[in-house]
């Protein structure tokens, strides 16, 4: 077991009173079980570290458990580097404490595979090994400079920073804010920690005069004239950075400008001397104090990185052990080097004196130094593959491309992919310069599309071409079969499935054929077999809309799987996958049943293989394809979807970038009218995911109906035409489904909006295709109201029976949405043909729905039809209502062309108000009429499609306005004022 972390002297702390009781505040709450995370940020020499030590001093005072683990900058940073160092601590293993976590340690051996099967597996071990260490005694765990931190050091962080509010447990990371740019994964994750995990966040800002002041006054006993010309001398040469200040004192001290008497301290005549005004200069000038010789031999340490072994550096050097222990002491004595608690390393005080020596070594004794190094690190019993490519590389040396190799299929089977990415693109610039092993280029290329395919498939698709070339150079089938098949994949991925599927199908020939499989120069867990790449085809069947396929070709699947199960043959690899291509086969053909049961299997067996990634999508699917289109009006079961999808997306968001979790949230957003919050976030999602168009169909979605119900026409039809680049005329199958559909749809309101009926037909005759060739339930209902509409002011009859068609489709089985929208649709018929009571009771229904699914854009397009009935009655008193409520509802979503339908039905009432005698209404003028042509009371219902028992009751209504006794008078009113 290494011993304890040993920290310096307490330095001078200035200047920091309200950080040092932030961080106190915090330790205070981690010993007493409430734990926290706490992020130091601020310049280079600001500090931060000196700062995080003190509390990490404090903290061991009061016997808490510490430790440290560092990131370093001219070293190719391992995966998880400074976790392993936190927990190289934690070697001997007690019963009190789990397993140590699998983490690849620096000092492992290049072949060495961590003991867990998944990375949320590795992470939850870490932990639970962390929580066991918290529960035996409070922990502070210190990640310092995590700006060079690699990305799955930052994915672990990020998981471990979700507990500590619940344990004894503190962490503190820092890091240089100057660093971060806004690709920085560090950048990008700081304000994901202070949302989660409540982090703190201190920013330490420069001293001020009256800090350098204090520090001063604390390191000299001086008069007040030398210590304000002191501090007047210094404060614009330091820029307000302690560190500098630092440095620039102990080089007045070393120039005698500055020196100690009897009685203290004396500064002397500062107008003379000539301070360097660059820290390197100043650092160069104390080094200088130790000697050519061994500014040299430091500068070697600062080669080999921040902290180094002794006998490496003695050996780098080719000197005795005991010469450098000569130089290590003075160098300790003037602060430049910090020894280690093992007594066998060392480690440069700051990184800036380091980076100042390494600048000032000449690159071709650079060269030679790294090249060194990298030789006896690659000599010794367990090589850290990081650290010898790095120095190889930076030598020179092509010996690199071998260790960089290592060191990704190191990074990859840790599940730190985006270290494994760095590590072969890396590895293949080199071996494309030389041009040589067009067999290692192709697996490498092939393996770079394999881990690219998800974030990044077109640049996957750009890998597996380069790929194929090497496979024909090197004559490779099996490398050349494995290619074929993952393009085929990877043009799916990109929405693209007009080639995918003739390309996944010749490469599953390809695998089939290649009985005989070459020896290939990397380990084969990213070569597929053509009995996995059949059932990967099967997932693939519902996206392009192939549900009877997929349904016939999965449920085949699952009985050959219980066969091989019985012989103890099968794999159950890609299972998940095939009960959610089932759920979405049985979806789309209208058995809502069977969909949630295939769903609830795919999310047991996700949630068991601790897949949240795909867990997540899982349940968002479920919500798109099974909740919305059947049981919009079951808001508690639509909730749930979402938050399971969200919750899922959150544990798996250290590791995927598919999603943030609020993204889970979005149709229900769109559907309940949070407009303004669902459109910030599907922009962004719509821009992140712009590589790969499936993480865009739920964005998409939002975006175009919420352009479309705001009159953002422009908006919604670049979105449709970003999917369907070919309008119309794109074949059915050619792209993702159900966004092909839902663009389709968007694009015939559109064009209807736009009262452009050739566009909406040529669109709605290409829906019908889609429908037809898919066989899909969902879409049949808003097929026919959509023709209804486009009929409505053309043919009446027409439209009516795509209206009632509309709404049967819609009621078998149930679709909510579908309903609401179906009954409206007959309304508005309704009130065209004079047909009031039967539209007002269609509106009715609508409502019902609206309010049961919480619509309130539907709820206002409800009452505005309800207005418009009523307006066309003439009853005037029953407007006002709804259409007060209609306008609070657009006014608030911004719905504009609502809004101007609105204002035409209000104008048209206030301009256009038919008047008739005696107060009459429109639909009392429309029975005396038919009762003056002779129709009896029961003929009058018939042909107003209302019962007997209204039409008595609006003749008593009218007898009672004229003051006439009979039917006969009523009659003889009418004929006299015209009204027949």
């Amino acid at each position: 077991m290494a011993p304890p972390e040993r920290f310096p002297a307490a330095p001078l702390l200035v200047g920091r009173e309200r950080e040092q009781a932030i961080l106190r505040e915090a330790l205070d709450g981690a010993l007493n079980g409430r734990g926290g995370l706490v992020l130091i940020g601020g310049a280079a020499g600001i500090g931060k570290t000196t700062l995080a030590q003190a509390l990490c001093r404090e903290a061991t005072d009061r016997g808490a458990r510490v430790r440290v683990g560092r990131c370093y900058d001219l070293t190719e940073t391992p995966p998880y580097g400074p976790w392993v160092e936190l927990f190289g601590h934690e070697g001997a293993q007690t019963d009190a404490l789990p397993a140590l976590p699998a983490l690849p340690a620096a000092q492992c051996d290049h072949g060495a595979a961590p003991e867990v099967g998944s990375q949320p597996a590795l992470f939850r071990d870490t932990m639970d090994f962390v929580a066991a260490l918290a529960a035996r005694t409070p922990t502070l765990l210190l990640l310092d400079d995590l700006h060079w931190g690699d990305p799955a050091s930052l994915d672990l962080l990020r998981f471990l920073a979700r507990s500590p509010a619940r344990l004894p447990l503190l962490i503190v990371a820092t890091y240089r804010a100057d660093e971060l740019t806004r690709r920085h994964p560090l950048y990008q994750l700081l304000p994901t920690l202070v949302r989660e995990s409540a982090a703190t966040r201190l920013d330490l800002r420069p001293f001020e005069a009256d800090d350098l002041r204090a520090l001063i006054a604390g390191l000299y006993r001086l008069t007040e004239a030398d210590a304000t010309a002191l501090a007047a001398h210094l404060l614009p040469r330091c820029e307000g950075n302690p560190f500098f200040a630092t440095e620039l004192l102990r080089a007045l001290e070393d120039e005698a400008t500055l020196t100690r008497g009897d009685d203290g301290w004396r500064v002397g005549p500062l107008t003379r001397q000539q301070l360097p005004p660059l820290l390197r200069q100043v650092i160069d000038g104390r080094l200088a104090r130790l000697g050519e010789d061994a500014r040299q031999l430091l500068a070697v340490a600062a080669v080999i990185g921040q902290e180094f072994r002794l006998a490496d550096w003695a050996a780098a050097a080719e000197v005795d052990e005991e010469v450098v222990l000569v130089i290590a002491d003075r160098a300790i004595e003037m602060h430049l080097v910090e020894e280690m608690a093992d007594g066998a390393r060392a480690r440069f005080a700051h990184a800036l004196i380091r980076e100042a020596l390494y600048a000032g070594v000449p690159p071709s004794q650079r060269r030679r130094i790294h090249r060194q190094v990298a030789a006896i690190l690659a000599a010794s019993p367990a090589p850290d593959p990081d650290a010898v490519a790095h120095h190889f590389r930076q030598a020179g040396d092509r010996r690199a491309a071998g260790w960089l190799v290592r060191a990704g299929e190191r990074a990859q089977r840790a599940y730190a992919w985006v270290s494994a990415i760095e590590r072969y693109e890396a590895a293949i610039a080199l071996l494309d310069a030389d041009g040589t092993d067009a067999q290692l280029r192709g697996w490498l290329h092939y393996r770079l599309a394999r881990l690219r395919r998800f974030d990044d498939p077109r640049g996957g698709l750009a890998a597996l071409a380069e790929a194929a070339r090497m496979a024909t150079e090197a004559a490779d089938g099996w490398l050349a079969a494995n290619v074929l098949a993952q393009q085929g994949f990877l043009h799916m991925l990109t929405g693209d499935f007009a080639r995918g599927f003739p390309v996944s199908e010749a490469g599953i020939a390809a695998l089939e054929h290649e009985s005989v499989h070459a020896e290939a120069p990397l380990a084969a867990q990213d070569t597929i077999s053509a009995a996995l790449a059949r059932s990967a085809l099967i997932v693939w069947l519902p996206y392009a809309g192939r549900f009877a396929e997929a349904r016939a070709r999965g449920e085949r699947y699952l009985v050959e799987e219980e066969e091989e199960e019985e012989e103890g043959e099968a794999t159950g690899r890609g299972r998940g996958e095939i009960f959610t291509a089932l759920a979405w086969a049985y979806a789309a053909a209208g058995e809502p049943a069977e969909a949630a049961h295939f769903f609830a299997r795919s999310n047991q067996w996700y949630r068991a293989a601790e897949n949240h990634n795909r867990l997540g999508w899982a349940y968002l699917e479920e919500l798109h394809l099974g909740a919305l289109p059947y049981r919009a009006d079951d808001r508690e079961v639509c909730r749930r979807l979402a938050t399971e999808s969200a919750d899922a997306f959150a544990r798996a968001s250290a590791t995927w970038a598919d999603h943030p979790p609020r993204t889970a949230w979005l149709p229900l957003l769109t559907l309940t009218g949070d407009w303004d919050e669902a459109e910030a976030l599907a922009t962004a999602e719509h821009v992140a995911a712009h590589a790969n168009f499936g993480y865009r169909i739920t964005p998409d979605d939002a975006l175009t109906r919420i352009a479309r119900a705001r009159g953002d026409a422009g908006r919604a039809w670049l979105i449709v035409r970003e999917w369907l680049p070919d309008g119309p005329a794109t074949a059915p199958g050619a792209v993702f489904y159900f966004a092909a559909v839902m663009m389709q749809r968007i694009a015939i309101e559109l064009a209807l909006d736009a009262g452009d009926r050739a566009v909406a037909k040529e669109w709605l005759e290409a829906y019908d295709r889609w429908l037809a060739w898919s066989g899909a339930v969902p879409g049949r209902a808003e097929r026919h109201a959509l023709w209804a509409r486009y009929h409505r002011t053309t043919d009446p009859g027409q439209a009516r029976r795509h209206a009632t068609q509309a709404l049967a489709d819609a009621s078998a089985p149930r679709q909510p949405l579908a309903l609401l929208a179906s009954h409206r649709t007959l309304a508005e018929l309704d009130t065209d043909a004079h047909r009031y009571d039967a539209a007002a009771q269609h509106l009715s229904e609508s409502l019902i729905f609206a309010d049961a699914c919480h619509a309130p854009y539907e709820r206002a397009l409800t009452l505005l039809a309800r207005a418009e009935l009523h307006a066309a009655t003439g009853d005037t008193a029953a407007i006002a209502a709804p259409l007060d409520a209609a306008r609070d509802i657009l006014a608030r979503l911004g719905a504009r062309p609502a809004l101007a339908r609105l204002g035409h039905v209000t104008l048209a009432l206030l301009d256009a108000r038919p008047s008739y005698p005696a107060g009459l209404s429109a639909r009392e003028v429309e029975v005396l009429r038919l009762v003056a042509d002779g129709l009896t009371n029961a003929q009058v219902a018939e042909r107003l499609f209302l019962s007997p028992r209204t039409i008595n009751a609006h003749l008593t209504t009218i007898y009672t306005k004229l003051n006439v006794p009979s039917r006969a008078a009523a009659i003889r009113f009418a004929l006299d004022h015209g009204l027949r």
